[in-house]
């Protein structure tokens, strides 16, 4: 009997403290397009990133502080092969496949996490074509760097090609 009022008491203390509800799409996307268009995006390869972040490569700490400090706040255009996608809090998680750096003497990997949130049906088509290995252009805003292994993209959209959405890539 103790342990079931413990539960109902931790519950209701949970229940408390949760977030307020997520926006619904439609009044987020003023927002993400507020954010990412008009700003100038910055003409940098992915691979370059990854070559300066990799664990093992050839960069210095004070070329990847050089790094992080023209990334961070800036929009990016990117085209990657996508490891997963899951919903989570009213937009889309759409995470890379992990990356090599180029230089022979890099151990570790390197992942882009991009949060997407769906314009309109066609977005949200798009979303659920992909599948492991398709490509993707990702447009959106550098939001941090973790730990040398991930770099995070909120907001984020779709980039399109045309006005029939992103052609997606299928690996096979």
């Amino acid at each position: 009997m103790r342990q079931s009022l413990f539960m109902v008491m931790l519950g209701f203390i949970l229940s408390g403290c949760s977030e307020a509800p997520t926006p619904s799409v439609i009044s987020e996307t003023p927002s993400i397009a507020e954010a990412l268009t008009g700003k100038a995006v910055l003409n940098i390869a992915l691979q370059e990133v990854v070559d300066t972040y990799v664990m093992g490569g050839d960069r210095t700490d004070l070329q990847r502080e050089a790094m992080t400090a023209k990334l961070v706040r800036t929009s990016v255009t990117w085209r990657f092969k996508v490891f997963d996608i899951a919903k989570e809090d009213g937009r889309y998680r759409v995470i890379s496949e992990l990356m090599n750096g180029s230089d022979p003497g890099s151990f570790g990997k390197f992942t882009v996490v991009a949060f997407v949130t769906p314009r309109d049906e066609v977005d949200m088509e798009t979303l659920l074509k992909l599948k492991t290995g398709s490509e993707v252009e990702i447009h959106g805003r550098v939001d941090s760097i973790t730990l040398r292994t991930a770099l995070v993209l909120s907001p984020a959209v779709i980039t399109r090609n045309g006005s029939d959405g992103l052609t997606v890539l299928d690996p096979s």
